[in-house]
Formats: C-alpha cells, sequence, structure tokens
C-alpha cells in the first residue's frame, strides 16, 4: 500500500508556512532561480501532482494555494515587463494554476447584470 504522502508532506502547518517563506525568502535569492511549481514541489521533496494535490488539503491547502498564486503573480510580472513571453506564460497559467482560455463567442456574453432602481432613488442616495 502506497503511504499517503499529503499527509506526511508537512506535519504541521506552522512547518509547511516556514518551508514556503524559506523557498521564497531564502532559497529562491540564493539560487537565482524564478518561481515556479516545479522547483517549489522539487524545494519541498515532492513532486508537482503531488503538490497540486496537497492545495486541497484540509490543514494545509491554502498555504499550497497562496504559494501558487504567489508564483503566478512573479511570472506574470516577468511577462509584463517583458522577461517572459506570453506563450510562455498562457502555458504556465494553463497548465500550473487551473486558467482557461475564453471560449469563442465569450466576448458576446454579458459579464454583468444591469442593475435597474425604481423610486426615489435621489432620496436613497443622500
Amino acid at each position: 500500500m502506497k503511504p499517503n504522502t499529503r499527509s506526511v508532506l508537512f506535519p504541521s502547518k506552522e512547518v509547511c508556512s516556514e518551508r514556503i517563506r524559506q523557498y521564497f525568502e531564502e532559497y529562491l535569492p540564493a539560487s537565482g532561480e524564478v518561481a515556479d511549481v516545479e522547483g517549489l514541489a522539487d524545494f519541498l521533496g515532492t513532486t508537482r501532482a503531488e503538490l497540486m494535490a496537497c492545495a486541497s488539503h484540509k490543514r494545509y491547502g491554502s498555504y499550497i494555494r497562496c504559494a501558487c498564486n504567489r508564483i503566478a503573480k512573479i511570472k506574470k510580472q516577468l511577462a509584463f515587463s517583458g522577461k517572459l513571453p506570453a506563450a510562455v506564460l498562457a502555458f504556465d497559467l494553463k497548465n500550473n494554476h487551473g486558467y482557461l482560455d475564453r471560449p469563442d463567442g465569450a466576448d458576446s456574453l454579458p459579464t454583468a447584470q444591469a442593475v435597474i432602481l425604481k423610486g426615489l432613488a435621489e432620496t436613497w442616495s443622500k
């Protein structure tokens, strides 16, 4: 029987938080690497697939999700500054961060509901 690595990757929320902090604040500056999901997984001694599975863990999934969000933010900033090709960013966001392409015709779909106020709106706004 395969051991449940989700429960042994981090013995506590504190250890999870500390290891992620070390990745961003110590490892990345020292190594010169760009933050990415696979790099975080490798630093934590696991795989990308297991790290993604850990994102739904009740105890420390929020830490993993925040770390992945931070990685996406870093990569977007690199793309905005011309240091990462847009195609690479798009591929990474879809494969590692759950982003989706907009379906054809999505531009014609309403993105918000219209709100119509009836009555004495002028007095309501005072």
